[in-house]
């Protein structure tokens, strides 16, 4: 098979992570993965990340560096900058769940153990769990909610949690800087014990829950949890009446976030037992659905991914899945509008979305340069070149000379800079980008590889 027309071998049970203009999946289950601890196939097959690049639509396979996480199905994912990391999830044969922690760098393509799996501390050892990236001041976290695993033979409980028939509402913070795991005071409407359920992060201290599976039912209620070092509020939201717009409980669904001008909105496929789609204005709270093909949303165990291609068009992009006993292997792309509302525009198979990228004249490598940069771009690129936050915004032509005493953090400051230099309109170019690099080979020579690699020049 050609690469051109390449696709991943089905699978479910996994996520796909969006950074920059690629889309990075890994493990879940899959036909022909061994259902065992560990043996040299498993290991092969788990050496691997899918790619896809999301300006032609295009899958390819890269081997990976160093061992992968044994908890290939069922694991939460989350991205912080250009590392993707990896908790729990179950590794394919009798009660062997994990609650390991893995990062995975995009850029070197190694895998690395941050917290091994183990029955003595941290959080249950799980599947189906929630995961997002919160951030105080200059320290990143990731909180890990939820989830099932075996009632014996596990970390002892932690306290003010509930347990019931394996599921669990642990809710404990890991602190990348220190390595630890901390388990924060829990005030408000604590989730029961769910698993099953989507955890979307809003903002950098703030998420949404929604779904999931509790004791015999699935539910259908909203959760906003919001986020100190310390401590989680919870506030939950359930369908106010019975003749107001409210999808109907699931799990196996999953979930993205998309902001238009009138606030985030969240965007639901699928689930179990359901094949709809709805989306969920977060800040009025309110649900409309939308009509999306059955072949689209008929599916459960699936991944959605989102990619803000400008301002107002956003792709979500969705893999594999299950429908009924069938493991699914296709890629569908939604175009998506927002201005105050939320339209679809259209649903496209992976052969439909490369035709369309290439009669749409998918601009030459040569003509990348004059494109305009997006912030979190060039946060991910120049995070390790923050401390020179000065020189670079001098040679971007912003004011930076509020920032030299403020008490903020370098990189607080370089996000400063970026959204000044983006709010000028004065040359927001990665031609701009790379010329700031060249002129300052000393202290932007790694960031000035960075963005070359990043544009594939």
């Amino acid at each position: 098979m050609s690469s051109a027309s390449y696709e991943p071998v089905e699978r479910a049970h996994h996520f796909t992570v969006q950074v920059g203009h690629n889309l990075y999946m890994w493990g879940g289950r899959q036909s022909d993965l061994p259902e065992v601890h560990s043996n040299e196939k498993k290991k092969a097959m788990c050496s691997v990340v899918e790619v896809c690049n999301l300006k032609s639509g295009r899958w390819k396979r890269k081997p990976t560096t160093s061992d992968p996480p044994l908890g290939v199905r069922s694991y939460a994912a989350a991205v912080i900058r250009n590392e993707i990391f990896f908790f729990g999830g179950w590794c394919g044969h009798d009660d062997c769940y994990h609650n390991s922690l893995f990062s995975f760098n995009i850029d070197t393509l190694n895998w690395k153990e941050l917290s091994p799996t183990t029955s003595r501390h941290g959080p249950m050892m799980r599947v189906q769990c929630g995961m997002t990236a919160v951030r105080f001041s200059d320290e990143d976290c990731l909180a890990v909610i939820g989830g099932f695993g075996p009632c014996c033979n596990n970390t002892p409980p932690q306290p003010g949690a509930q347990y019931n028939n394996g599921r669990c509402n642990e809710v404990h913070l890991y602190k990348l800087k220190t390595g630890e795991w901390t388990s924060p005071t829990v005030t408000g409407d604590r989730p029961p014990p769910i698993d099953a359920f989507t955890l979307t992060s809003i903002n950098n201290t703030t998420a949404i829950l929604f779904g999931g599976s509790s004791g015999d039912k699935k539910t259908k209620d909203v959760y906003i949890l919001e986020f100190t070092d310390t401590s989680v509020n919870c506030t939950k939201f359930s369908k106010p009446g019975r003749f107001v717009r409210w999808p109907k409980g699931r799990w196996g669904h999953s979930s993205v976030l998309i902001n238009c001008s009138s606030g985030p909105h969240l965007l639901v496929v699928g689930g179990s037992h359901t094949k709809d789609c709805w989306l969920l204005n977060v800040s009025k709270m309110e649900w409309k659905e939308l009509n999306i093909p059955d072949s689209v949303t008929n599916r459960y165990y699936h991944s959605l991914s989102v990619w803000n291609e400008t301002q107002t068009t956003h792709w979500i992009i969705e893999f594999g899945g299950l429908k009924g006993d069938s493991i699914l292997s296709n890629t569908a792309f939604i175009e998506t509008i927002s201005r105050d509302d939320l339209v679809v525009q259209s649903v496209l198979d992976i052969n439909e979305y490369q035709k369309r990228r290439v009669l749409e004249g998918l601009e030459p490598d040569k003509d990348i340069l004059d494109k305009k940069p997006r912030k979190d771009d060039l946060l991910r690129l120049f995070q390790s070149s923050d401390s020179h936050f000065s020189t670079i915004g001098t040679a971007l032509g912003v004011k930076v000379d509020d920032l030299m005493h403020s008490p903020m953090s370098a990189s607080d400051k370089l996000i400063l800079v970026f959204q000044r230099w983006i709010d000028s309109n004065n040359d927001v170019t990665w031609r701009k980008v790379l010329q700031v690099c060249n002129d300052y080979p000393d202290q932007l020579g790694k960031a000035k590889a960075h963005v070359k690699g990043f544009l594939s020049l």
